[in-house]
Parts: structure tokens; sequence; C-alpha cells
């Protein structure tokens, strides 16, 4: 979770942006640009989608600036705002949202592995493992275990309610260990799962 510290001068922060100063709304797209595209993976696999969707967010606060109020966590506000442009992305698309792209699991590594060709191996195993999963259990892993954050902001961010999202974590994690237990003999996949994404 965010430091005070970090919330209060993002508050400020914010409140610049609100009064037209540009530098503000560059502050925002430089500390969170990143963070939004990895996430945005994680609810939809089309990488080009994703990057628009960032680009119309940030747009449209700046668009929309006079009528938005501070929100209590800017991080979550952006990732709840990128998730909404995506979903509405994909309805109007009609594009599928089950499979997740190789482009978005690209950056798998696994450095405590001696050997690369098992590195290779595990890096395709964990591949597919994750691509079995539905595309609201991908992005609720992502943001559990990748960004470590709390059932409750996880809720906020998705709209599930508290045992919905405790379930379909439940179902994920279950997943991937069949999945896993079947292609890599004693793997502690949990200790891994940051690097997916």
């Amino acid at each position: 979770m965010p430091s005070l510290s970090r919330h209060t001068d993002e508050t400020k922060i914010w409140i610049k942006l609100l009064n037209g100063d540009q530098a503000a709304l560059a502050f925002f797209y430089e500390r969170y640009a990143d963070w939004l595209l990895k996430y945005g993976l994680s609810v939809h696999y089309n990488r080009e989608m994703i990057r628009d969707a960032v680009q119309e967010l940030f747009v449209n606060i700046w668009n929309r600036r006079e009528n938005l109020s501070v929100p209590d966590s800017v991080k979550y506000y952006l990732a709840i705002s990128l998730r909404r442009i995506i979903l509405k992305d994909v309805i109007n698309a009609r594009l599928s949202t089950d499979d997740f792209s190789d482009d978005s699991v690209s950056c798998l590594y696994y450095e405590n592995l001696a050997d690369e060709e098992q590195e290779e191996d595990m890096h395709r195993k964990l591949q597919d493992a994750v691509r079995s999963l539905p595309a609201r259990q991908q992005e609720v892993i992502f943001l559990r275990f990748f960004e470590k954050l709390s059932y409750e902001e996880i809720t906020g961010i998705t709209g599930l309610d508290y045992q919905i999202l405790r379930n379909t974590i439940y179902r994920a994690i279950k997943t991937l260990r069949q999945v896993l237990v079947e292609k890599i003999a004693l793997i502690s996949f949990l200790s891994i799962l940051p690097s997916l994404f």
C-alpha cells in the first residue's frame, strides 16, 4: 500500500492536474504508464489495444479534469478507469478475452535456474499454465501476486465481491497447481508468479 507521504504528495499533484498543470499529468503518466500496461495485459492480451487504452485514459483525464475529483488513491483510480476502457474496447471490437498472448508473458525468466534448457522448458510450461486460466483469474493473480494488493484493494479495482474474489484466486491457484504438478516436479510456483507479468 502507498505510504501516507506518497499519498499526500500524489494528492497535491493531482490537484495541480485538476487546475490545468500539464507537468502534473506528465508526472502521473511517467509514474504509472508502465504499471498500467502490465495491469492491462492481465485484463486483455492485445498489447496494442492496451497501449491505446493507456493513452486514452490520460487523454480522458486531461479533457475531463474540470469534472474530476481527488481520488483516495490515484493508482487504484487509474487501474479502475483503465479496466473500464479496456472492457469497453473489447465489447466494441467484439474480441475474446479468453486468450493470453505470448507478448504479455514474454518477460518471464528465472534467475535461480542454472541450466538454460531447463529454464526455457519451465518458461514454456508456465506460460501454458497461465494461458489455461480464464481472463478474470489471470487478472486477479496479477493483482494479488505481482502487485501484492490486498483482497480489499482488488475488490475495489475489479468490482468483485470479497468472497467471489477469494474463490477466484483459490480456483486459479488450484488450476495452476494441477497443471504445474503434472508438468513440473517439485516447483514452487507461488514464488515465481510475480515474474509472470
